[in-house]
């Protein structure tokens, strides 16, 4: 389980120092990264001038692009083997001479930039053997797709696996796995299943996510029907009834029976109160109905359920990491209910884990680790990095020439959160060049550091270029017809940049035709408060022939817009190396860690956000 290297990264790194201090270097010494990766937002491509891809490329990047498409590109920037070509391009070789493809051969500055991101892009190859892998049973399965089911199979699997890991280093078993933000609770529910049978706290601020768990744990024959139990218990007290008019018995006094299964629900607000659970634990001898004088036994169906694992369910925002004040009051209740356990084994020794915990919730987790007792271990999968706060502040000098001064970015860099990015002292005290220490990263580049490159398909990427473009070109109208201010060129006043408009999704049909792209926009925009009006007046009167004629006056950017969101998704890369390294660098810091890796734990092709942060107590 574990490793002796920490870090997924290339074998040309001897140690993860070495790769760290490379990878931050880069990052902040790199203009041509800092500006495709959260210096320049692929909506300004049109609104500038001279344009994003002339200014920010080489000349001879792109006359080399100009001859080649955009597929032979991305087989360059993904596939191709760059320490061949980079050989083969000598210094004193005729360079006329040199051809890939049969056209021009790539510059060498592109040729080492592209081997510098793939040298710090985290490896992502999963290391379980497919054959080793253990199937959902059926019941489990239900409702999941594929990409889920992959997920739930491989994560539980891990998370078993590191549990008996835990187990062999501490001489002492985990008593419960924590899943943080646990939604429909698919990892849970497999975990309290065969073959693991662990207990399950699983945290959910979704009142409604958790019923509708509950449900799935019924059908997934972990829990009785409530229904079912209800039915069942009117029946025996109508036969009870009918038994004591037959017979002298102790007056009895029947309670209303405490439905549910063996699944407890804990309110966070009421965490300390003494009656925390809602639902209750059947073993397959347990009665129900009770007396104020006596106790009347009335059996109880003998459903076929697996009570061997058990979850509780605590319906609960996450603020932070600390959740003993939550976590405790469960844990005590869960221990009375497995009676025939012996004290030492009620002992809380909880393991932490979650499957694509979104923005700080990941950070929480891993704090989670430092500020409780009782938790010995995490295992955590973070994804929508963009929904992490900033915690330095926003940069005091300008680095990059593209930046616009949207509010967002204005927002989320002035936030100073406590929770946010980075996590690490290292990275914090990271000296940069100018007058800023500390690693930063905008919403921007947050953002991008969810594309998974590696899985385009040629259908896919035109797709997504086509979309890219249609949104550039709208901007550009939307300038040309004064709803939004024109965006400056290098070196204007960051106060002029230009604003945006954000338009959320459109169905699937808008992206046919640009026209279509262009009615199902602004139809959308109309609707907008502050640009509303402008939209309506200024752009809806826009004639069939005049969205054509901005078509075919910017059909050949399209090309160049192909190129640059290649480049874009291809560096991104290497900010999701920065902030998943953060997270490992962070737990390395702590006293209380025994050991943290990071590790692929799911195949990147089904599911790229594919790496566990991974931590053991001492």
């Amino acid at each position: 389980m574990t490793s002796k290297r920490p870090l997924p990264i290339d074998e040309i790194w001897g140690e993860p120092d070495a790769y760290i201090e490379a990878l931050l270097s880069f990052s902040t010494t790199s203009v041509l990264f800092m500006n495709l990766c959260g210096g320049v937002h692929m909506v300004d491509f049109l609104t500038r001038e001279p344009d994003v891809y002339t200014t920010l490329l080489p000349e001879n990047w792109r006359s080399f692009f100009d001859q080649h498409d955009v597929q032979q590109i991305i087989d360059l920037l993904l596939r191709e083997d760059i320490d061949h070509l980079r050989g083969i391009q000598r210094p004193t070789a005729d360079q006329a001479s040199l051809t890939w493809n049969g056209a021009a051969f790539p510059p060498q500055t592109l040729l080492d930039y592209i081997s510098s991101v793939r040298r710090l892009t985290l490896r992502r190859d999963l290391c379980t053997p497919p054959s080793k892998s253990i199937d959902l049973p059926t019941q489990v399965a239900m409702r999941m797709n594929r990409k889920k089911a992959h997920e739930v199979q491989c994560f539980s699997q891990y998370v078993a696996s590191l549990s008996d890991t835990v187990h062999e280093y501490r001489g002492e078993p985990i008593s419960h796995i924590v899943d943080f933000g646990s939604g429909q609770n698919y990892l849970g529910r497999t975990l309290a299943s065969p073959p693991y049978h662990k207990h399950i706290i699983a945290i959910e601020r979704k009142h409604q996510y958790i019923t509708g768990a509950k449900g799935m744990d019924v059908r997934a024959k972990l829990a009785v029907d409530p229904k079912a139990l209800y039915i069942q218990r009117s029946k025996n007290d109508i036969d009870c009834a009918n038994e004591t008019t037959k017979e002298t018995a102790t007056e009895t006094t029947n309670t209303p029976l405490l439905v549910e299964t063996n699944l407890q629900v804990l309110d966070s607000e009421n965490a300390t109160a003494p009656n925390i659970l809602d639902e209750i634990t059947l073993g397959p001898d347990d009665v129900l109905g009770s007396t104020t004088k006596g106790q009347i036994r009335e059996r109880a169906p003998r459903p076929e359920i697996d009570s061997r694992g058990n979850i509780s369910y605590i319906e609960h925002e996450i603020e932070d990491g600390y959740l003993e004040h939550i976590t405790n009051p469960v844990i005590k209740s869960s221990s009375l209910e497995f009676s025939n356990e012996t004290a030492e084994k009620t002992n809380a020794r909880l393991m932490v884990v979650s499957v694509h915990s979104c923005g700080n919730l990941l950070h929480h987790g891993v704090r989670s680790l430092i500020l409780n007792p009782s938790v010995v271990a995490i295992a955590m999968v973070g994804c929508c990095y963009n929904l992490m706060t900033e915690r330095l502040g926003p940069v005091k000098q300008q680095l990059s020439i593209f930046h616009s001064q949207h509010p967002r970015l204005e927002e989320t860099s002035s936030s100073y959160d406590s929770h946010g990015f980075p996590m690490s002292k290292y990275y914090e005290s990271y000296e940069t060049p100018g007058t800023t220490s500390g690693i930063r990263l905008n919403i921007t580049a947050r953002a991008l550091a969810v594309q998974a490159p590696h899985n385009w398909t040629v259908k896919a990427s035109e797709v997504s270029f086509t979309r890219h473009f249609f949104r550039a070109l709208l901007q550009r109208i939307l300038v040309d017809r004064g709803v939004l201010p024109n965006c400056p060129g290098p070196g204007s006043p960051s106060g002029s940049n230009t604003s945006t408009l954000i338009i959320g999704s459109l169905p699937k049909a808008a992206f046919k035709s640009f026209s279509a792209y262009f009615r199902a926009a602004t139809n959308k925009m109309s609707q907008d408060p502050v640009y509303g009006s402008k939209i309506q007046e200024h752009v809806d009167t826009l004639s069939d022939n005049e969205i054509h004629e901005y078509e075919d006056r910017y059909s050949q950017t399209r090309k160049y817009v192909s190129v640059l969101w290649s480049l874009v998704a291809f560096s991104a890369q290497v900010v999701e190396s920065l902030i998943v390294v953060d997270r490992w660098q962070f737990l390395r810091e702590q006293d209380l860690v025994k050991e943290c890796w990071i590790e692929p734990v799911f195949d990147y092709g089904q599911s790229p956000r594919n790496l566990a942060i991974v931590g053991l107590k001492k």
